[in-house]
Formats: structure tokens, C-alpha cells, sequence
């Protein structure tokens, strides 16, 4: 009996766990570019990125997981939590290309690690026809 009564606490404490997921928004640009410098790790990873649409398959980081903030915001964590500073700058001089040259892009979005509740992103692609 203390076995199943057991299990079944598991149970609904496994059931209850929010679990992280993984998104990619599709044809979207580059909209905005935040830079911050300070003392913390949570200030907003030191780079972001302000996602908006440029075509029929977008959809905001929040759409596809909705812990995310409603203002498309995304962090590459240039302070080096979530990423290597190196991977993180690289990161944000692709995307600084991307703004400047107007391209489209494609980006991951990750809830399971935030600065500030703003979701992280590891992966760009820049696409080079418009």
C-alpha cells in the first residue's frame, strides 16, 4: 500500500513539472538589437535580440512557447551563463548583420534558460535571399 500511495505522489508531482522545450521561429528579422553592460548575470544576458515578422510562417517566441514574453525579445547571454561569451558575440555580430542587411533569419528559442524571463537562443541562420 505505502508503495502505490507512493507512486502515485510521483506521479502527480512528475505531472505537475513544467518541462523546457525547444521552438524555432521561421521568417522572421531582426526588428531590434539590445545591448546592456553591468554588474549581475541577469541583465538581460547582455545582448538581445527583438524578433518581427517577415513572412507567412512566423510565429513570436510566446506563440510556440508561451513562457516567453509577449514583446519578442530573445537573449544570446553574452555574459557567458548560457553560452561562451565567444559562441554569444558570434551570435550577435551575426545577427547585426542580419538587421543591417535587412535578411531574413531563422532562430531557436529555448525556455529552459533566461536572464530576466526573456527565453535564450544558441542557433541563427541568415538567409540571403530576402
Amino acid at each position: 500500500m505505502k508503495k502505490v500511495f507512493a507512486g502515485l505522489i510521483f506521479s502527480l508531482f512528475a505531472l505537475t513539472q513544467s518541462h523546457a522545450e525547444v521552438a524555432y521561429v521561421n521568417d522572421a528579422k531582426i526588428d531590434q538589437i539590445l545591448l546592456s553592460s553591468g554588474s549581475g548575470t541577469d541583465n538581460y544576458g547582455g545582448c538581445m535580440v527583438k524578433l518581427k515578422s517577415a513572412g507567412p510562417n512566423f510565429e513570436t517566441p510566446r506563440a510556440l512557447l508561451p513562457s516567453c514574453p509577449t514583446n519578442n525579445f530573445l537573449t544570446f547571454s553574452c555574459s557567458g551563463v548560457y553560452a561562451t561569451k565567444a559562441d554569444a558575440r558570434l551570435l550577435l555580430q551575426n545577427a547585426q548583420m542580419a538587421f543591417a542587411l535587412n535578411k531574413k533569419i531563422q532562430i531557436k528559442v529555448d525556455d529552459s534558460k533566461k536572464h530576466n524571463g526573456y527565453c535564450f537562443s544558441d542557433y541563427l541562420v541568415v538567409y540571403s535571399d530576402e
